[in-house]
């Protein structure tokens, strides 16, 4: 009988989710969440269930529900679910506000008290007339007068790409307000302008006496941030694009200086970009026989998603997709040329040589099996640097691999046993894992695993058909392009938050997960 039930395998068991001793449960159990907390242990899998169920009454529309589930999710950190209920719990909390806030008005317009008050009010209605008729005639004075002597006469004064003069004479005693702002990656220079000078001069109101200086950031926000924070830590100072200068004891205008791009950190950051939409780019044509009609067309829904966002241009900070050279920043995409380099590149003019010409080295992922080590490089910079977990005597192959599949939120024969997201690469994955201890060590049964928060942010940057070494002691790396073989490349690595907008707070454009897929690699 056992030798039965060994050969003839049930339909069902893949389905089946092994809790512990002897008690499953099925994956399509409507109620799979619910037993799922109600049985096991806390674990991924309960903070898992925990936000799956969240959603579910949120959807449903049963809020308190829905909050109770996500507080449970955000009783652990870090973990995968962690800010995406701390984030439901602000959109939730915002809508009962709002919700309670509407009934007690609909509740007091109700009450005798209010209809009272609305026959004594009708009864003077013709004072009132007069009353609004006469403020209106004053505020209209006033705008006339804002229009001829307010803030907008207070001129900007704007230079771009200029440094400050050699020698600065001060003839005033004043103290130095300085105050931060983030500005989204690929904010126009007009709004980056007029809110900065329309911000030194409230600020000045408040600080009559003291100058004001603004510093801007980019930063992966999705919007800008209009509120001006005071500045407590020097180092934004070294990290902003623009600065603001205003005393209106003295100055007769706002200030404003865009600095000037530092180049030599610049273009390695722009030659990454450009190369993870290249490589994702040749692996689409490979497979599709043809090119995109439009680079977005890289960002789909799973399993198409050759790549999670179209990477920022550095120069500028814009990730806009031209289809004609400019040298206004942003990307160029020609598809009727024959090769990924001459159909993607920068529309920004680097240095001396030919405009946007940046060559092709596809992503490439090293994984040094002796240091535990996993390095990405695209181009003649390293971007990111991970411990890893590889498997137990020696399971782990050595050779080179593609990556063949892209997808957040794996599902396996146990709940977030494959962690955050993964990289397939056949029978094994390079993935996030249940067991931060294993990483540094040989514990798993073949496959690379990285913590949690470490795969999150590699994830993003590593397109489909990126190139993965596997191999003892992978040595310095050393830059591929014809004209510097042999050169050392750069040994600091890039940070990723510089490439992809979206890292952060920025939701992902595509929906990258598997849905109910139950994948089965090494683990």
């Amino acid at each position: 009988m056992k030798d039965s039930q060994n050969r003839f395998k049930s339909p069902a068991e893949d389905n089946l989710i092994h809790l512990h001793k002897n008690l499953y449960i099925n994956r399509n159990d409507p109620q799979y969440y619910e037993k799922l907390i109600r049985y096991a242990k806390p674990n991924p899998s309960s903070l898992e269930a925990h936000y799956k169920l969240g959603q579910y009454y949120e959807r449903k529309g049963q809020t308190d529900r829905a909050l109770h589930h996500y507080r449970e999710t955000m009783r652990t950190y870090p973990s995968p679910y962690y800010y995406a209920a701390a984030s439901a719990i602000r959109l939730l909390n915002g809508d009962k506000v709002s919700s309670g806030a509407a009934n007690r008005l609909s509740a007091a317009a109700a009450s005798p008290t209010h209809t009272a008050a609305v026959k004594a009010a009708a009864g003077s209605s013709w004072f009132r007339v007069m009353k609004l008729t006469l403020l209106v005639l004053f505020l209209m004075n006033v705008l006339l007068i804002a229009l001829l002597y307010g803030s907008e006469t207070i001129k900007k004064a704007v230079t771009a790409l200029k440094p400050w003069t050699v020698g600065k004479e001060v003839t005033y005693e004043s103290v130095e307000r300085p105050f931060l702002i983030h500005f989204p990656y690929g904010e126009s220079s007009d709004a980056v302008e007029s809110l900065l000078h329309k911000k030194a001069i409230e600020l000045a109101h408040t600080y009559p006496k003291q100058s004001i200086l603004i510093y801007g950031v980019a930063s992966p926000v999705p919007t800008t941030d209009a509120k001006a924070i005071p500045l407590t830590d020097e180092e934004w100072k070294d990290k902003a694009f623009v600065i603001a200068e205003y005393n209106q004891a003295v100055d007769g205008a706002v200030k404003i200086r865009f600095l000037s791009p530092e180049l030599t950190k610049l273009k390695p950051r722009t030659e990454a970009a450009a190369n993870m939409v290249r490589t994702a780019l040749q692996t689409y044509m490979t497979e599709a026989g043809k090119t995109p009609t439009a680079i977005d067309q890289l960002v789909q829904n799973y399993p198409h998603n050759y790549l999670s966002q179209i990477p920022i241009e550095a120069y500028s900070g814009s990730a806009e997709v031209r289809t004609v050279f400019n040298g206004e920043g942003g990307w160029v995409y020609d598809r009727s040329q024959l090769t990924p380099e001459l159909m993607f590149y920068p529309n920004w003019k680097l240095g001396e040589g030919e405009a946007g010409h940046v060559a092709f080295t596809p992503v490439t992922l090293t994984i040094d099996k002796q240091a535990h080590t996993l390095s990405v490089r695209a181009g003649s910079a390293e971007l990111a640097r991970y411990q890893v977990g590889l498997g137990t005597n020696g399971k782990t192959p050595e050779g080179t691999f593609k990556v063949g599949e892209r997808v957040r939120e794996p599902q396996g024969r146990q709940p977030g046993v494959y962690g955050a997201a993964a990289l397939g690469l056949g029978d094994i994955a390079i993935h996030g894992t249940a067991e931060p201890d294993s990483i540094g060590q040989d514990r798993s049964l073949g496959c690379i695993r990285l913590a949690n928060a470490d795969m999150a942010a590699l994830y993003p940057i590593v397109p489909k058909g990126s190139q993965v070494v596997i191999r003892r002691g992978a040595g310095p790396a050393v830059i591929t392009d014809s004209s510097r073989i042999g050169e050392t490349a750069p040994s600091e690595p890039l940070i990723p938050i510089s490439l992809v907008p979206y890292l952060g707070n920025v939701k992902p454009s595509a929906d990258e997960t598997a849905g109910k897929k139950v994948f089965h690699w090494l683990g």
